[in-house]
């Protein structure tokens, strides 16, 4: 015991210290051990938690992909659900105008209930070939949860240089 005193009062100050650097280290590992290996499993994180009460059935899905498809200017139609994103491929028929490409897909999210406009993100390609008599395009649209209407981009045509 009496070394022990001895210790103390020659070491206080170092003890002290190292005791703080211990306690410290002991945070740290706690902190990086729940921040990088706690948590969801899931690759969303809790973003998903509600998605039972909103699903998308397949029922439902066959049917818009049916309304789409009995277009007559629509060749083909993908409908690819990922989390809470709704991405939509329409191809369309060589000679469509993009005017024509872009109502169709505004008339289709009318197809969607209001539980599922509500809930999904919804993310449209179209596609049109390019052909002698007219240009194609590609174009991409958007609807937010919080938006009305489908936001477009540029569809500006890219040239190529030789």
């Amino acid at each position: 015991m009496e070394k022990l005193k001895r210790f103390w009062q020659k070491n206080k100050i170092l003890v002290v210290l190292v005791s703080i650097l211990i306690a410290c280290f002991i945070a740290i590992c706690i902190v990086v051990a729940t921040y990088f290996f706690g948590g969801s499993s899931s690759v969303y994180g809790d973003r998903l938690k509600d998605i039972d009460k909103h699903p998308i059935t397949t029922d439902a899905q066959k049917d818009f992909v049916a309304a789409l498809e009995d277009e007559d200017v629509v060749e083909d139609v993908k409908l690819n659900i990922k989390g809470r994103i709704v991405y939509i491929r329409i191809q369309y028929a060589p000679d469509t105008a993009l005017d024509v490409a872009e109502s169709k897909a505004m008339a289709s999210v009318e197809s969607f209930s209001k539980n599922i406009l509500e809930y999904y993100d919804l993310n449209y390609t179209l596609v049109s070939e390019k052909t002698e008599n007219s240009d194609g395009f590609t174009i991409m649209g958007a609807k937010n949860v919080n938006s009305d209407k489908i936001v477009w981009n540029q569809n500006t045509p890219v040239e190529s240089e030789e």
